[in-house]
């Protein structure tokens, strides 16, 4: 179901083959998300790449369902780490990226590093230097699917609200996956009032998005962020909240459900949505 407000379009969708699919491929998780009365899902690529004849199929089934496609590249990734570690992960991106181009998906999303022993200012310098250098690569090739970097949850990993921000200033085609639970989690919890989370898109303006790519879930944080995610209502994730802040400014979004019970949550999501939308109404 395609969510319309007025000059927005708002979809929601599964990261991954929904949970209650029986067929275990890409395609039929496609198909049941349709099913649901979904309208986006998030290819993961977390176990393996695809075939690039299985991108294609991905391509025209998605077409025909009406589900918007979108890419996450494998998880771990190290754009600030030693030179195999970078190797490694300018592969991952650069195979993520030429997949999602066949697939015809949205945005192809990825984590960036770790600081580790590094400053705050070399990580950035290193991240920024290599993600310069895989898009350049791509675009020799055709290749312009925008690069979504991933707010990250973790204290210790690169990936903060404003970092995010930075890296997309300074790198032409790349642009913010913002996970809400990561920042909620990264901050101890910070998220409380719509003003809170009004703050976020704030703080994005300056980057002049006409869409936003948010992944949802519950989480599980201390004093270091990020444990686990858990189910939305067992999280004290204001979600309702967020819907308000997105129909009230009316936000053109796609919100991608990461949460342990993928589709449930993307479906309560649309409850909650639909909630919103009838209370502003």
């Amino acid at each position: 179901m395609l969510f319309y407000f007025k000059n927005s379009v708002i979809r929601i969708g599964p990261a991954g083959i929904p949970l209650s699919c029986k067929e275990r491929t890409n395609v039929d998780g496609i198909i049941y998300t349709r099913c649901l009365g979904l309208s986006a899902i998030e290819i993961r690529l977390a176990r393996g790449f695809i075939s690039e004849g299985e991108a294609r199929e991905i391509k025209r089934i998605a077409k025909k369902s009406g589900i918007e496609t979108y890419v996450h590249a494998p998880y771990y990734i190290n754009l600030a780490g030693d030179k195999r570690n970078v190797e490694m992960s300018k592969y991952k991106i650069a195979h993520s990226m030429e997949l999602a181009h066949i697939m015809g998906a949205r945005i192809m999303t990825t984590h960036l590093g770790f600081y580790k022993n590094l400053s705050k200012r070399e990580t950035m310098k290193r991240i920024v230097k290599h993600l310069r250098e895989i898009r350049d690569e791509m675009k020799k090739k055709g290749i312009e699917v925008p690069i979504g970097i991933e707010t990250m949850g973790k204290k210790e990993v690169f990936g903060s609200l404003d970092e995010i921000i930075e890296v997309c200033k300074r790198v032409r085609g790349i642009i913010p996956t913002i996970d809400i639970a990561h920042i909620h989690a990264r901050c101890n919890g910070c998220l409380k009032e719509k003003e809170d989370i009004q703050e976020i898109f704030n703080k994005l303006k300056e980057l002049n998005l006409n869409h936003y790519l948010i992944h949802l879930t519950g989480v599980k944080y201390d004093k270091n962020g990020e444990i686990y995610h858990v189910p939305i209502k067992k999280s004290d994730l204001p979600v309702t909240k967020l819907m308000e802040c997105i129909l009230e400014n009316d936000y053109d979004v796609t919100i991608i459900s990461e949460s342990p019970i993928v589709e449930h949550d993307a479906v309560y999501a649309q409850i909650l949505l639909d909630r919103a939308m009838e209370m502003i109404k």
